[in-house]
């Protein structure tokens, strides 16, 4: 059965050398092979690194392993911390080298855009070029670019330009820069609890700003099974309908843009009660497979995909069917 996996990550050269160059968060330093994202937040990435750059049959030996049939490659984090002249330089590199990969294995690997979202010309420029001439399928945006939200006005160009395309944005987590976590280290700062807020929050603000409504044909993926939104949803709807919010600029129950706008997927999140609650709430055909590789061991996701409860209809939904009503054609 074919499996899709939605959220593959990798690194060009290009990006490690420019981190390797920088004195100034985010850096990498090769000798005690820990990444400084901010001043507060260093991660070892020892482990990591050699996974993420291999990106030949190595990779593809671990995803014919595990059944992964195609991968969705993206560069995570992204460039968008960078100076921007870097970010534009390594993101256009980045975007290059994932073009050979899919060429190169072309019923393997499938592309996603990363963006010197510093620049708004030059991204909807390189979202053009990576979608119409690279044949890319979505844009790795994340939930906070420093000091901005995906909301911010600044970026609806962008988003629109996305719907237009007819291309997803896959909502991928950073770093928070505006909660009590820095001092808590990077597991739970980041993966554990910091990533998973700030998404929620990204997202949320995406819904009351009436983004959605201003582009109604945008379509957004959150991994980790929607960062624990299809638990609040109910509550969600309830609040913003019994009281009054005059700055909620959305048209619908919040709930309404998790059934047409936004699909979830699993990476990350192996818990049983997590995709039951996911399944319950938002219905499977909202639910797409994805592996975190390599922030994930891929082995113990594709298990958990592969032990959930599910009939061979629903699993045809959730490994390839959803996936090809989303608009990806393997």
């Amino acid at each position: 059965m074919k499996l899709i996996d939605f959220e593959n990550h990798f690194y060009d050269e290009c990006f490690m050398d420019t981190l390797k160059k920088r004195d100034t968060a985010p850096y990498y330093n090769p000798d005690t092979e820990i990444v400084t994202w901010s001043e507060a937040i260093k991660a070892p990435f020892g482990k990591l690194v050699p996974l993420l750059l291999e990106v030949g049959e190595g990779r593809l030996a671990k995803m014919d392993q595990v059944g992964i049939s195609t991968a969705i490659l993206s560069c995570s984090p992204g460039v968008e911390d960078l100076d921007l002249s870097e970010s534009i330089d390594v993101a256009r590199k980045t975007n290059d080298a994932l073009y050979e990969l899919t060429k190169k294995y072309p019923d393997r690997y499938m592309g996603t855009a990363i963006l010197p979202v510093g620049d708004i010309q030059a991204s909807l420029d390189e979202l053009s070029r990576c979608v119409n001439e690279l044949g890319f399928v979505s844009w790795q945006a994340h939930s906070n670019f420093g000091d901005t939200f995906l909301d911010n006005e600044r970026y609806l160009p962008i988003l629109k330009k996305a719907a237009d395309l007819g291309v997803y944005v896959y909502l991928h987590p950073q770093l928070p820069t505006d909660l009590r976590v820095d001092d808590l280290g990077f597991p739970v700062a980041g993966p554990g609890l910091g990533f998973t807020v700030d998404t929620m929050i990204a997202i949320t603000r995406m819904v009351v700003k009436g983004i959605f409504d201003d582009i109604p044909g945008l379509k957004m993926v959150l991994g980790h099974l929607g960062e624990a939104l299809p638990f609040l949803l109910k509550r969600m709807d309830n609040r913003m309908k019994f009281l009054p919010n005059p700055i909620a600029k959305n048209t619908h129950d919040f709930s309404y843009y998790f059934k047409n706008n936004i699909w979830v997927t699993t990476s990350g999140n192996m818990c049983n009660e997590a995709f039951a609650c996911a399944r319950n709430v938002l219905g499977l055909d909202r639910i797409l497979v994805g592996s975190d590789f390599p922030y994930e061991d891929i082995n113990e996701m594709l298990q958990f995909v592969k032990d959930l409860p599910l009939g061979e209809a629903d699993r045809k939904k959730l490994y390839y069917e959803n996936a090809e009503a989303l608009g990806i054609k393997v």
